[in-house]
């Protein structure tokens, strides 16, 4: 009975609006998960973060597959505006945690509560009480299947027009490998892969089909499965969007 007053204690006093540096985020319901002690403890998507404050610039345009809690995103719009980003989140759980973030950051970036893939359409999405695994990967052992509205990879692309890509979507990136997908307005991508999901192999071919569009793996800028690829022969920024 002691822990168990304890532990319904410690859930009432959890905050629900935690403070990482510069960005405020709301976590509604998460903070009663064991996941929350990487939010509290700052060290949620560090090492994404790295890339972004080391790599971003304010002349760049964000696309983002996978908003997660909006760490990224909201770090993304203080640098290059929230009309400049532009994220895609498949979990519909998600979007009231986002918007709410959003909002406690006066910031309103085009939020999209869409899967990204090969083709557009419906496809089946599994989505975890653990919301950082949530995929179209069933890989987890209890998981509810949805059906949610995706979007084309390249259908996006086009549209955007994105210079930076930052993607977390828990194996889908290995998707991009089809060399078929243009990629030519993207100077620099931020991914996580995800091998434990999809395999060695079909990362190895997401990562070589990077270096075959003219990427190079900055081994300086990566960090575990936290990849950082810039164009070898980049050019600025502004060229891109004037071209």
């Amino acid at each position: 009975m002691k822990k168990w007053l304890t532990y319904q204690l410690r859930k009432l006093t959890r905050p629900k609006v935690v403070h990482c540096g510069d960005v405020t985020l709301y976590i509604g319901d998460l903070a009663d998960t064991s996941y929350a002690r990487s939010i509290y403890r700052g060290s949620h998507e560090c090492e994404e973060l790295e890339v972004i404050r080391r790599h971003l610039r304010p002349e760049d345009r964000v696309l983002e597959f996978g908003s997660g809690i909006g760490l990224i995103t909201v770090t993304c719009c203080q640098v290059v505006g929230s009309e400049n980003v532009v994220t895609y989140e498949a979990n519909p759980a998600m979007e009231p945690l986002l918007r709410k973030t959003f909002s406690l950051n006066g910031l309103a970036p085009d939020l999209r509560m869409k899967m990204v893939s090969i083709n557009s359409g419906q496809e089946k999405f599994y989505v975890s009480d653990r919301f950082v695994v949530s995929s179209q990967f069933n890989h987890q052992s209890r998981a509810d299947e949805l059906s949610v509205s995706s979007d084309a990879f390249q259908d996006v692309v086009r549209d955007v027009q994105p210079t930076f890509l930052v993607m977390d979507i828990e194996g889908s990136e290995v998707d991009l490998a089809d060399e078929s997908i243009d990629l030519g307005c993207i100077t620099k991508i931020c991914v996580e892969v995800h091998p434990n999901i999809v395999g060695d192999e079909p990362t190895s071919r997401f990562i070589q089909s990077l270096l075959n569009r003219g990427f190079r793996l900055e081994l300086s800028s990566s960090k575990g499965d936290v990849l950082f690829f810039q164009r070898a022969t980049a050019e600025p920024v502004a060229q891109l969007r004037a071209a």
